[in-house]
């Protein structure tokens, strides 16, 4: 009982250093303590493969789309798994997605492959083959012209190849053309337009695979594997219009490259509790709405620090007579919550092992932490999703200046039109880019621009000399 108690009180503490006071804080954390302890090890909870987990990173490429560049790609991609797999702890790359059933109690599961099947969407079809069969690609000249692809019977395809244009606010479900029966592939390659900067190669792909930086580093080899493919010499043909994705939620998106190096996330962070406050519209109120910060697991010297998934730390900027307290302050207890974070010991990992360790089925546990989770919950994930997500992903290879979109905890409602946004800064030795997309306060482009430009002109205005991660 006093071990309990203790966590609790902790579990409290934390809780009230970045939201104003509520009893419902104790609840949170008396129940968060009374199982946290059965969830340090056991299945990932915060994705069930479904619509909300997906995300998309895409890079330019003028490239006109053929049916030879779309099978090259999809080699290409299957080498980058191959490459990878086993460099990303408690990330299986040789995998296809299972669902036994929306309402399964199991949850999604993923499914060893030999990553030698593909699917290709076209218009409203989808052709499935293997990469060696050499009638693979008279197939797909034949649906492009309009016939009917033949039945599959094999195993499931590793990919979806989607040949045509996507939306940009949706292309991140590209893969989910090729599910059927509740079981398909996590990863998905396209072609989408931004409107402004020409068209992107788009790598799709499932949280529940994979997190932001294997996501980065399979987006960047694929990148680096088509540079050296030769250029097709067949010519692009009219394509039918690509079928819209069932389920597909539609984000503003905007991104734009950065100097090099890009703005540190301290800064970044502060800058962007101030906005929220804003956006907010409640100048009286003493916290910024909170947000989160992915953070690395693990100590700084460790190698493969980087390649786990992500924790995340949940940060919130201070008010008094509506003005924020300064950087400093803000700095020096973020960097604490960082630290716990990082050591496994803070609110949001305490939480996730609780989600992990409180009875009942998997797939209810995974419900229960996503968007679709009960009205209930509500209050309790305003503060632990917080508003917004601003992630920094720095990859020791090479990758081209990006866009990264992945949804927000949160999607705008009438009953709750601020919704919630994700920041996302991608960079390697040399490049970096910045892109806003969400529902609510980034769900249109424009509010996604007019979001980046408060953000990114509070840091340039008053980005402090202090040393921050």
């Amino acid at each position: 009982m006093k071990s309990w108690a203790r966590r609790t009180a902790e579990l409290h503490g934390e809780l009230r250093a970045i939201a104003e006071p509520d009893v419902m804080w104790w609840l949170l954390a008396g129940g968060v303590a009374a199982v946290e302890l059965r969830g340090a090890e056991g299945a990932y909870v915060l994705s069930d493969a479904t619509p909300p987990g997906d995300t998309f990173i895409g890079y330019r490429d003028p490239r006109p789309i053929t049916i030879d560049d779309a099978i090259a790609r999809a080699r290409a991609a299957a080498t980058a798994l191959r490459e990878l797999d086993g460099q990303l702890p408690g990330q299986p790359l040789c995998v296809t997605l299972g669902n036994p059933a929306p309402t399964s109690a199991h949850g999604a599961v993923t499914v060893k492959s030999q990553l030698d099947v593909a699917a290709f969407a076209i218009g409203d079809r989808c052709v499935i083959g293997k990469l060696d069969d050499p009638q693979l690609r008279e197939q797909l000249a034949a649906a492009v012209s309009g016939a009917s692809p033949p039945p599959w019977h094999g195993s499931t395809p590793f990919v979806c190849v989607s040949i045509g244009d996507d939306k940009l606010e949706t292309c991140r479900h590209a893969h989910r053309r090729a599910w059927r029966n509740g079981a398909g592939p996590w990863l998905g390659l396209g072609r989408a337009s931004d409107g402004t900067q020409g068209a992107l190669a788009t790598i799709t792909t499932c949280h529940l695979v994979v997190d932001g930086y294997g996501h980065a580093r399979i987006a960047g080899r694929i990148a680096e594997l088509m540079a050296r493919a030769p250029a097709s010499t067949t010519p692009s043909l009219p394509l039918p219009a690509l079928c819209a994705v069932e389920g597909g939620i539609p984000l503003g998106v905007v991104w734009r490259e950065l100097p090099h190096p890009s703005p540190r996330v301290l800064p970044l962070g502060y800058a962007l509790g101030r906005v929220l406050h804003q956006m907010a519209g409640h100048r009286d109120a003493k916290f910024s709405p909170t947000f989160q910060i992915p953070i690395a697991p693990g100590d700084r010297d460790d190698p493969m620090r980087n390649r786990r998934r992500a924790a995340a730390s949940i940060l919130s900027v201070r008010f008094e007579d509506g003005q924020p307290e300064p950087f400093d302050v803000f700095a020096t207890r973020a960097r604490a919550i960082l630290s716990r974070e990082a050591s496994g010991h803070g609110l949001w990992t305490r939480s996730v092992a609780a989600a992990r360790g409180m009875p009942g089925p998997l797939a209810w546990k995974r419900r229960s932490i996503g968007t679709s989770r009960a009205r209930w919950l509500d209050r309790f994930a305003e503060v632990i999703g917080g508003r917004a997500c601003l992630s920094k992903i720095a990859v020791d290879t090479p990758l081209p200046a990006s866009c990264a979109v992945s949804s927000p905890a949160r999607l705008a409602t009438p009953r709750d039109p601020l919704g919630s946004c994700v920041l996302t800064i991608l960079e390697d030795s040399s490049r970096s880019a910045i892109t806003a997309c969400g529902s609510g306060i980034a769900g249109t482009s424009a509010a996604a621009d007019h979001l980046l430009d408060e953000l990114l002109m509070l840091v340039s205005a008053s980005e402090p000399r202090e040393a921050a991660i």
